[in-house]
């Protein structure tokens, strides 16, 4: 289903988040794009990802045979690839829903961070992760001047 504005009306190659802005995503589809994304000024000093990634230490990690972490903690799950990047993740356990929701907190600089939420499987995250965190800089890029 496509929005009926002008800028939707043509498309915007030159911008990454285009797609995401025009069209809605389709619960049955795994993109390789953030659904979501939000970008923050942070405090010198801070780690937006501080609590989560304690919350993932607290408990034992399960490793599959690629290296992919899983933590469980309480209502919420946390997967992490053997080169540190992580994501807290929800499984809906629902068959209109059969992926995972998750989200991620990158910094930028010491000034700014992106958080994006993306839609994976636990087969496919290693790969999937890497081609969300991608893509979510490429649209970050898109908008500075």
């Amino acid at each position: 289903m496509e929005t009926k504005r002008p800028f939707c009306s043509r498309p915007q190659p030159e911008y990454p988040w285009a797609e995401m802005a025009c069209h809605l995503i389709p619960t049955d589809v795994i993109p390789d794009k953030p659904v979501q994304m939000t970008v923050s000024v942070k405090a010198p000093g801070f780690d937006p990802s501080v609590r989560e990634r304690e919350a993932m230490l607290k408990t034992q990690a399960i490793v599959a045979s690629d290296g992919l972490r899983t933590y469980r903690s309480q209502n919420d799950f946390y997967l992490q690839r053997p080169d540190g990047y992580f994501a807290q993740c929800h499984d809906h356990r629902s068959k209109s829903q059969p992926w995972l929701s998750c989200t991620a907190t990158e910094e930028l600089s010491d000034k700014l961070a992106i958080s994006y939420d993306f839609r994976t499987t636990a087969e496919i995250f290693i790969q999937q992760s890497a081609a969300v965190a991608t893509n979510a800089r490429a649209i970050f890029n898109s908008l500075k001047p």
